[in-house]
């Protein structure tokens, strides 16, 4: 009798163990619900109250480059426009100005070599921008030049060309700065970024002019010119005593004009962490589709579930 109860008390045990083992198995499908004020100020503080909040919550405010439907987004369609900042001086004579030409390229193999400058087909466009004339260093606005025409989804490159060839007088210095590609799309506030100076950045060729004493008509970045620096090329500089001719390119790295910047959401929390509110401040006025995604997640499987509230922020 005591061998028989022993028996159904172990196996009891074991099925309450196999049930156990079954509910830690299982991963709960996210509850968590959000509470906030529906109407806001720009400029002050959303108190966002969430309550049961799953193993990891990210959030997407809504407003410009935070909108859940464009977190894949990789790609868009719309107008590409360029601009850029430049200024020259120094210069005497007919090197006093038309020594900076603007380029692309869409078979330059990126290398940054003259070799591979030479041999690839660039196309000249330095009409469709301000190329300055003022014989000082005043950064001058290139204009906000559209380049539509050139986005096709492939890869392409910008250069910048420094071209002397009259060695009887001194050459211009020149300075340049602040490149940006964006891409306006007809459902955003503002402009996306496509490119800018420091993504994805330039590479220099020397092409003629190389000195290996020491070569300063080349471009080179300036840490000590503007606020955060620029790209300076100082063609003014003697070789053995002599001006030389002086051919030097900066160009791009490649650049794809249709290709945007993801929209991105914010992590709130992870498994360890505790999470009962929190705060976002929006800066511009309008009616914003707010995103939460919750998810539980184990090494049994994981289980998500996405809320979307609207919220109407105004002056």
């Amino acid at each position: 009798m005591k061998k028989s109860i022993y028996l159904l008390t172990m196996l009891l045990f074991v099925i309450l163990g196999i049930q156990s083992c079954e509910d830690l198995e299982v991963v709960e499908v996210p509850s968590f619900e959000v509470v906030f004020d529906a109407t806001a100020k720009v400029g002050e503080p959303v108190e966002f109250k969430v309550n049961n909040a799953p193993n990891f919550l990210y959030f997407y405010a809504g407003d410009f480059e935070h909108q859940y439907k464009y977190r894949d987004r990789t790609n868009a369609e719309g107008t590409v426009t360029m601009s850029f900042l430049n200024s020259q001086k120094w210069g005497l004579g007919e090197n006093s100005e038309g020594l900076l030409t603007v380029w692309y390229s869409k078979d330059y193999d990126g290398s940054g070599v003259p070799e591979s400058v030479n041999t690839a087909t660039w196309t000249e466009i330095t009409d469709r921008f301000n190329i300055s004339t003022l014989y000082d260093f005043t950064l001058q606005e290139s204009g906000v030049v559209d380049i539509t025409d050139l986005a096709d989804g492939n890869p392409i490159y910008f250069a910048f060309r420094y071209f002397c060839d009259d060695n009887s007088t001194r050459p211009a210095e020149w300075w340049l700065d602040e490149l940006n590609i964006q891409m306006d799309v007809a459902d955003a506030p503002a402009a996306l970024t496509v490119a800018t100076e420091k993504v994805p950045g330039f590479k220099p060729v020397d092409v003629q002019g190389v000195d290996s004493r020491w070569n300063a008509n080349k471009w080179y970045w300036s840490s000590d010119k503007g606020s955060n620096g620029l790209w300076r090329m100082r063609g003014q500089v003697k070789v053995g005593g002599q001006w030389i001719t002086n051919e030097d390119w900066l160009i791009t790295n490649a650049i794809n004009l249709t290709k945007v910047n993801p929209d991105k959401g914010e992590a709130l929390k992870t498994y360890s962490e505790k999470l009962e509110s929190f705060e976002y401040t929006y800066s511009k006025a309008g009616t914003y589709t707010v995103t939460f995604i919750g998810n539980n997640e184990t090494i049994h499987g994981k289980e998500e579930v996405v809320k979307e509230y609207t919220i109407t922020v105004t002056d």
